[in-house]
């Protein structure tokens, strides 16, 4: 028998998975309330307060590289946001949490390193707005801004004053805000920190382990394929309109949109907003405007108006575009890379924050209520005293991962075989068993197909075959029935094994492992159920199937060394009877 230890997670991990979750939380009830009211600025704002949280925690846990991961973390979870766009505010989350952790790195874990760090992390939301901006509406939006700022100078009596004054103006109270943040955090976390052995957490952290990375798909179809098509269309366009293919570019729009609003429901939503079709109407007639008005003393221009047109053009295929590579961004597969590629650690730590938000928005709600915006040194000094009692809950959590037997042998071998006498051992001991086994069939002794047989009834269904079946998806050479997949994946439901003691899956293979067959259904398993599984795999895929699914220790014994007796004693030592 080898023995394939589970790979506990390490402190730090744990930790980035209370502080990735704290922070994700704020995100949402603070930028929730800041966008509701429609507050100016309201990057700035939640930026700072950000700021001010993560400094705060690295008064408390000082470990290198905690920041990194809270905000991979908290990037990551901002992917399951139900917003239309989800791209933006991820890539807003990382460069904050890239920034605190390089100047921290440069000048150390002090006062001069946190103000550095909260500087140019409150800095980046103005670089990224401008960056987006420009992406949006392209090098023309630069030019217009230009003449409008003259313009309104003008107006004013300030013409002396530089368009680089006004930035520099802007760039400081960037600054300052990042440095009040920097501040604040320093302090709030040094006095949790002096008062943390008489602090205590006034009500229980309550997981909700169905919650988790695992369980976020939705109904939403997904396809690699198409994310990289939504990007080369993008390219696509933008190049035309600036080739001035204008008459390409209009077919290649509308085609490309129809295709986007019929696939992703949510890709009009930020269309639909007053503040766009404000910002649409501004820049088509500043543009019109404002184009050659100064150079040329004229106040209208044509070539102004279809400029601004075609700057409002770019602006929609980029939002929409990005709406439909935001729902990309979704798909189950990103799971199945981060654990495949050595991503576990990042993977398990995900789980473990999403099983805490819920507990974690609703406990800040409460903290927050007693002000007029639910910003308050109480709603943080809350989460600092709840972030020792949620660390302890996730290292606990983390030790109920379910342990694995599998029963490994080569092609017709016999696996299944042995499988049906373990099980039938262990039903004659009381062992109450969910799941199936996989039947070969042959015909001349040629395998032509499976069937799976539910070991609590014995009811058979037709899984696959190599007869030619047009309603079937082939995987190889055989067809299989989509039907007994699905029949399969209910058995296998965390729901239907409730009053189960063991979990038997025949067979693990080249399905699985490209996230297809089971692979959905023993995702939920692990997360939801700490029931001890037994797995059949073939001899060549075992040490991949080991590391696929976030399991604890796994038992491979081979059929042709072991017995089904000793692989039943194993099991039966592993059941919590």
């Amino acid at each position: 028998m080898q023995e394939i230890p589970g790979k506990p997670l390490s402190e730090i991990w744990l930790k980035a998975s209370v502080l990735g979750s704290i922070w994700a939380s704020v995100e949402i009830i603070f930028g929730s309330f800041l966008h509701n009211l429609k507050i100016p600025f309201s990057g700035m704002l939640l930026s700072f307060i950000s700021v001010w949280l993560l400094i705060s925690f690295l008064q408390i846990w000082k470990q290198n590289g905690l920041v990194i991961r809270a905000g991979l973390i908290c990037a990551l979870m901002k992917s399951i946001s139900p917003s239309a766009v989800i791209l933006g505010p991820m890539i807003g989350i990382m460069t904050e949490a890239l920034l605190v952790e390089l100047f921290i790195l440069m000048f150390g874990k002090n006062i001069i390193g946190y103000l550095f760090a909260g500087a140019f992390a409150v800095l980046s939301t103005l670089i990224h707005k401008v960056v987006s901006l420009l992406i949006m509406y392209g090098l023309d939006l630069l030019k217009i801004l230009t003449d409008l700022y003259h313009f309104a100078v003008k107006q004013i009596g300030l013409s002396s004053l530089s368009p680089v004054t006004l930035l520099l103006v802007i760039t400081a109270i960037y600054i300052l805000l990042g440095i009040t943040g920097a501040i604040a955090g320093f302090y709030s976390g040094r006095k949790h920190k002096m008062n943390q052995n008489t602090a205590e957490s006034d009500e229980a952290i309550r997981l909700k382990i169905k919650n988790q990375f695992a369980n976020q798909s939705g109904e939403q179809s997904y396809s690699v394929i198409l994310l990289f098509l939504n990007i080369l269309f993008i390219a696509f366009i933008l190049f035309l309109l600036n080739q001035n293919l204008n008459i390409a570019a209009m077919a290649a729009g509308i085609t490309y949109l129809g295709f986007c609003v019929a696939k992703y429901r949510n890709s009009l939503k930020r269309l639909t907003k007053v503040t766009f079709w404000i910002s649409f109407i501004i820049i088509t007639f500043a543009a019109a405007f404002l184009w050659n008005g100064f150079s040329h003393g004229a106040f209208f221009s044509i070539d102004g108006l279809i400029i601004g047109l075609k700057m409002n053009a770019r602006a929609v295929i980029i939002i929409i575009g990005f709406a439909g590579i935001s729902v990309e961004l979704r798909n189950p597969i990103i799971k199945s890379v981060l654990y495949d590629k050595g991503f576990g650690s990042l993977y398990q730590s995900l789980n473990l924050a999403f099983s805490a938000l819920p507990f974690i928005i609703s406990n800040l709600s409460k903290q927050g209520s007693t002000t007029a915006s639910g910003i308050s040194g109480k709603s943080l000094n809350g989460l600092f005293s709840q972030a020792d009692t949620l660390l302890n809950a996730f290292e606990k959590e983390h030790q109920r991962r379910p342990e694995v037997v599998i029963i490994s042998g080569d092609i017709h071998q016999g696996k299944t075989t042995v499988a049906q006498k373990v099980v039938s051992i262990l039903l004659e001991q009381g062992v109450r068993i969910g799941g199936f086994l996989a039947i070969g069939e042959d015909e001349e002794g040629v395998r032509t197909g499976f069937s799976i047989k539910e070991i609590e009834t014995g009811k058979t269904m037709v899984l696959c075959s190599v007869k030619t079946d047009a309603t079937s998806t082939k995987t190889g050479k055989f067809y299989f029935n989509d039907t007994a997949i699905q029949w399969g994946n209910r058995l296998l439901a965390p729901e239907n094994l409730d009053n189960k003691d063991l979990v038997v899956i025949d067979e693990l293979g080249p399905l699985e492992l490209a996230g297809k067959g089971w692979a959905a259904a023993i995702e939920k398993i692990c997360v939801q159920n700490s029931l001890p599984q037994l797995w059949i795999v073939r001899k060549s895929i075992v040490e991949k199937m080991a590391g696929k699914w976030n399991v604890g220790n796994i038992y491979v014994y081979d059929i042709s060394i072991e017995s089904a007796e000793d692989i039943a004693g194993k099991l039966k030592s592993l059941i919590r009877l």
